[in-house]
């Protein structure tokens, strides 16, 4: 009897207790999960519905009249030409490795499993950071890619960013105002969201400046708004707004 009394209080006891610590490691375990929605590898030939495959062969070597279709990527890739490369609705780019990230434009319908539309093109080089920005046009929006050279790891971001002046943060703003701060002192960016909107005396919700700036690593200024004299405050794993 004593011992199925034992057995009978482990069994009102375990449910208590495991309740106690998930409550515990539930919300450390969402933000990790949160932050691996963001930050991948590509994998059987997708990512986030773009058609992006790791090749092992070296980039890139230039193609006798190999089609551009944007001016301002065909500006970028003139000046690294050893980097990236664009032959029509190919965008690759250069690895570690001898490896090469292959990026394919979907520009016709249904052409992608997510999309039916969907074009890359390279925004940026950041050598310091060893990371390529890569505007994304979906059929209603966009987004943006920062694909890591050294491992193709490439983390999801609503819009190319704007670097800080010492390059550890960027700051990226959607046209709907959506915003997020970028920090690149670990091994992977970690996208921090900012919510919220300037509550400062005369500010005008949902309009804040189409020009971000960096004032210097810690504040923005949003130029060209009603809400340019409110800065976005960074600090340790967050962002205020500061009057």
């Amino acid at each position: 009897m004593k011992i199925q009394g034992g057995i009978n209080l482990v069994r009102l006891i375990a449910p208590a207790l495991a309740a106690v610590v998930l409550g515990l490691v539930t919300p450390s375990q969402a933000q990790t999960d949160k932050q691996n929605e963001r930050t991948a590898t590509p994998s059987k030939g997708l990512l986030w519905g773009s058609k992006m495959t790791l090749e092992s062969e070296a980039c890139c070597a230039a193609l006798p009249g190999a089609q551009q279709p944007d001016r301002a990527e065909a500006a970028l890739l003139v000046t690294i030409p050893d980097r990236a490369l664009r032959d029509g609705p190919i965008l690759k780019l250069k690895l570690q490795g001898g490896r090469t990230l292959k990026i394919t434009d979907c520009d016709v319908e249904d052409a992608c499993e997510a999309e039916r539309f969907r074009t890359h093109r390279l925004a940026a080089w950041w050598p310091a950071l060893g990371t390529y920005v890569v505007n994304v046009k979906l059929y209603q929006g966009g987004l943006a890619y920062l694909v890591s050279e050294r491992t193709g790891q490439t983390t999801n971001v609503v819009a190319a960013p704007v670097l800080s002046p010492s390059g550890r943060r960027a700051l990226a703003l959607r046209g709907d105002g959506a915003l997020e701060i970028i920090d690149f002192t670990a091994d992977s960016p970690k996208v921090i969201e900012v919510s919220g909107e300037p509550r400062c005396a005369g500010a005008v919700p949902g309009s804040l400046g189409p020009k971000p700036e960096w004032v210097d690593d810690s504040h923005i200024r949003f130029e060209g708004g009603p809400n340019a004299k409110q800065l976005l405050r960074i600090g340790a794993g967050k962002a205020d707004w500061q009057c």
